[in-house]
């Protein structure tokens, strides 16, 4: 990785978000209980995080985490299906990376450790805005 390299470009070759992506993949595949559970987990760890911070980054990793979890729930349940297999991918990629205590930027260190989180979690959002804004006017 040369000097030039993005942040968001570093998190996204790190062998850590390449196994979020595997394991996204697969599970949107086969594994649409297994999406289900992972949801379920990181809807728990985003509520934790929420009660013990009243930070910034934390509201947002709220909101976004929140969204896709509605998201993909819907998807899987079949009740929204305008969303392409790459974004559904990415956001339970985006998912399996913030449940991970092992990622870029390990969650243990205080504040800075959810950073890799935040780019991540805002670069899907980012390339997905389209399918996010048409889903947030369904509920």
């Amino acid at each position: 990785m040369g000097k030039g390299t993005s942040f968001i470009n570093r998190i996204l070759d790190s062998r850590f978000f390449k196994e979020a992506m595997v394991q996204g993949e697969a599970m949107v595949a086969k594994d649409k209980l297994g999406l289900l559970r992972l949801i379920k987990t990181a809807l728990q760890k985003v509520s934790e995080m929420a009660e013990k911070s009243n930070l910034t980054v934390v509201k947002l990793l709220n909101h976004y985490i929140i969204l896709f979890s509605q998201l993909i729930k819907a998807y899987v349940q079949g009740t929204y299906r305008k969303l392409p297999t790459i974004a559904l991918v990415k956001m339970a990629a985006v998912i399996v990376y913030f449940i991970s205590p092992f990622d870029f930027i390990p969650d243990v260190l205080p504040l800075i450790g959810f950073t890799d989180d935040l780019a991540l979690v805002l670069w899907v959002g980012k390339s997905i805005k389209a399918e996010l804004d048409e889903f947030e006017k369904q509920l």
